[in-house]
């Protein structure tokens, strides 16, 4: 039998290698992975909450005292005012911001375990919305009436605060997801 294409048989630029029929796209992983059925509810990941709420009680008071530190740092050594939570304890600003790190860490564990339990890629999701969440708060400094140093600053106190909690909470669930065990045969 002959060869249908052209150039005698030999492969030309048009002509898909042998292995690999046109409209596929190869990958490393078998074809019966594509095929293979959804996990059973008891091979899903679970979070492991004694443990997951010890290390995120302890990312919110580091995010506290990082609150604490960058008012400390920038309003008292510096004299550059930070912008924003001052509200919330007037008068004392560094408790203002060690509350506001710790609420922003707060929320985010909560909203990082509720995603371990709706969504698929909990990893993702949490990524985007802290970063996102930093965006917006890092940008709202420069919506108020303070100066151009202080609004720079303030939105660079929510950045560290942002990655901050982000790198943490990221670390605490990869220590505290875990797969359960299989029953013995």
């Amino acid at each position: 039998m002959t060869d249908p294409r052209p150039h005698g048989g030999v492969p030309g630029p048009a002509d898909p290698p042998p292995a690999i029929t046109p409209g596929t796209v190869p990958t490393s992983e078998p074809a019966e992975a594509w095929d293979a059925p959804a996990p059973a509810s008891r091979d899903l990941l679970r979070l492991d909450r004694p443990r997951y709420w010890s290390g995120a009680a302890v990312t919110v008071l580091v995010c506290a005292v990082l609150g604490l530190a960058a008012s400390v740092v920038f309003d008292s050594a510096f004299d550059v005012g930070l912008l924003g939570p001052s509200r919330l304890v007037p008068g004392a600003p560094g408790l203002a911001w060690a509350l506001t790190g710790a609420l922003f860490a707060l929320l985010a564990a909560i909203v990082l375990q509720l995603l371990v339990v709706v969504v698929p890629r909990p990893r993702m999701f949490f990524g985007w919305l802290v970063a996102l969440v930093t965006v917006i708060l890092a940008a709202l400094a420069f919506t108020g009436a303070g100066d151009g140093a202080s609004a720079v600053v303030t939105a660079l106190v929510w950045i560290v605060l942002g990655v901050a909690v982000s790198a943490m909470l990221n670390g605490v669930l990869g220590r505290t997801l875990v797969r359960p065990a299989r029953p013995p045969r």
